[in-house]
């Protein structure tokens, strides 16, 4: 192989790598360039080490590689845009990925909650062997209300906010395994059918409502989407369709880890709510609104904004040069 021909016919390309490796900001074409020349340029390298070693110029082509590689691999430039972007779209896109797991895990959830609670209420021995009647009469005059008063609001809120948060967390992590997400779950429906059937036969079903509503509604959708977000991350590796697990686990695991950002902000304000507002003097009434509220404004994000950043192309499952791929596929 003649160098010097090679070279004339190549320079220009790597001339233009230096440009774009050097470059501060890079448009979205000029990305997709500098990554095209980068793969053309390794392949140049290639060639002349296998064919024509020639010691400068392979030095020279070997640090143009390494700074554009370091271009490539540079963390984008962090913008009040970008962020708005990430909280308006990306978020919302993420919960909409698993919208429909989530009404199933919820459905099944309350399902579970309702049944445990009615058969206990129907089965006063059972419910006593699980709940001493003491306990049950404790429990509906004083321990159940005490737990949202004993300590301070912004402690208490910030307290329950880390606990739940972490447990969410952990139903994720760990839903590649597919069985704690579903143990968490069971386990927390069945708590809340038990607590609902000792407050039902001892009269209390006014104070469980009024205190388990305001933040209850939003935090119990945090943890069905958690556990969903994790199993629906175990169901990836199994069935990971036309990909591979690999890159089923990789696209899926990148939805996931919004998924547990958005719990985490959501369970953040339902923290809030429960530490300064379950607990507090206003009219049950109010309260219960202001779990409406957010509730819903919970849903609203997941169904409706979640839709239109799906329809806009937003995919918080691909990767950056995975989304380009995409773009360039559909193209």
């Amino acid at each position: 192989m003649d160098v010097d021909v090679f070279v004339v016919a190549h320079e220009a390309q790597w001339q233009r790598l230096r440009v774009l490796a050097a470059q501060r900001r890079l448009t979205g074409g000029e990305a997709d360039e500098l990554v095209r020349l980068y793969r053309q340029t390794a392949t140049h390298l290639s060639l002349l080490r296998s064919r024509a070693p020639e010691p400068g110029l392979i030095d020279e082509l070997s640090v143009l590689l390494v700074k554009a590689k370091a271009r490539i691999a540079r963390p984008r430039n962090l913008s009040w845009p970008a962020v708005g972007a990430f909280f308006a779209q990306t978020i919302p896109a993420a919960l909409y990925r698993v919208r429909w797991w989530s009404v199933v895990v919820a459905v099944a959830c309350l399902l579970i909650a309702v049944v445990a609670g009615v058969w206990l209420v129907a089965n006063p021995e059972l419910l006593n062997s699980v709940v001493p009647p003491a306990r049950q009469q404790e429990i509906a005059e004083e321990a159940f209300a005490s737990y949202y008063s004993t300590y301070p609001s912004g402690s208490f809120a910030s307290l329950v906010w880390t606990n739940n948060s972490f447990i969410a967390a952990l139903c994720v992590a760990t839903g590649i395994t597919g069985i704690y997400p579903a143990t968490v779950l069971f386990e927390n429906s069945l708590s809340v059918g038990v607590m609902g059937a000792v407050m039902h036969v001892q009269n209390a079903d006014e104070v469980f409502w009024t205190l388990i509503l305001p933040h209850g509604l939003l935090e119990l959708s945090c943890v069905f989407v958690a556990g969903a977000a994790g199993m629906r991350l175990f169901w990836a590796w199994l069935v990971p369709g036309a990909r591979t697990r690999a890159t089923s686990l990789a696209q899926e695991g990148r939805t996931t880890i919004v998924v547990v950002l958005a719990v985490t902000i959501a369970l953040g304000v339902s923290g809030i709510v429960e530490g300064f507002v379950t607990g507090s003097q206003l009219n049950p009434w109010v309260k219960i609104a202001l779990g409406v509220l957010a509730f819903a404004a919970f849903w609203v994000v997941t169904f409706v904004a979640g839709r239109r950043a799906v329809e806009a192309g937003v995919d918080p499952g691909l990767s950056e040069e995975e989304a380009r791929n995409e773009v360039a596929v559909a193209a």
